[in-house]
Parts: structure tokens; C-alpha cells; sequence
């Protein structure tokens, strides 16, 4: 699928929503768990804040519609990530120490883009990101 629109871009943000949903975790409190809730949560809103700007302003241009679509794509990329850490046959504490230190620098530029998106979302105007 091509995104070439801010409606696109919010199906893409909704579709990875879905796709992290927690089915079953192990330990309610975990990191792990922790950050799949709030990757879905954060897909969601943007997803459905996206479509409802769309309703209302048309198709957006891509400096609007990019950074959402980058959203959706780091949140998935810290969601392969997660199913990585703790699950393997033999435990490597290095690669888990790797792989949790790529999570955590995912998550801060993930938590840069939820801010832009929510922010452009209530002022209506372009920010620059």
C-alpha cells in the first residue's frame, strides 16, 4: 500500500494498532507489556485523529502526513523488537542488553513523533518537525 494521504496514513497508524494489541501477556507489569499499550494507544489516537482530519481538511500534504506514517512505522519496529527480547532458545544477556538499548532509543523518537502528531492535531497548523 502506497500512503499518500493523511486518511492513508491513519488506516496505516489503526492497522498497526490492531496488529500490537496485546493478545496475552505473561506479566501485566512488565516493560514489555507496558510499551505495547502504550504503542497501541498512541497508534490509535494518532490513527483516529488522522482520518478526522482528513474528514476536515482534505488529503494533507506529505510534510502533514509523513511524520504519522513514521509514527506507525517506528512503533512497529519496536513491537518486532519486543517479540525479540525475552523470547529465544538459548538466553544471551548481551543480545537482550542490545536489543533492549535499541527499544529504548526507538521509544524516544517514537514519543517525539506522538507529541508532533498530537500537537498538530489540536493547532490545526503545520509545525515543523
Amino acid at each position: 500500500m502506497i500512503a499518500d494521504s493523511m486518511d492513508d496514513a491513519g488506516c496505516c497508524l489503526l492497522s498497526v494498532a490492531w496488529n500490537l494489541a496485546p493478545l496475552t501477556e505473561g506479566q501485566p507489569d512488565s516493560r514489555r507489556g507496558e510499551l505495547r499499550r502504550r504503542l497501541v494507544g498512541a497508534c490509535r489516537s494518532a490513527g483516529h485523529g488522522a482520518r478526522d482530519w482528513a474528514v476536515a481538511h482534505g488529503p494533507g500534504t506529505e510534510a502533514e502526513y509523513r511524520p504519522f506514517l513514521q509514527l506507525a512505522d517506528v512503533a512497529y519496529e519496536i513491537a518486532t523488537l519486543l517479540l525479540l527480547v525475552e523470547d529465544f532458545l538459548v538466553p544471551d544477556l548481551e543480545r537482550e542488553h542490545r536489543r533492549w538499548a535499541e527499544i529504548e532509543e526507538l521509544t524516544g523518537r517514537f514519543t517525539e513523533l506522538a507529541e508532533w502528531t498530537a500537537s498538530f492535531l489540536l493547532s490545526g497548523a503545520a509545525l515543523r518537525l
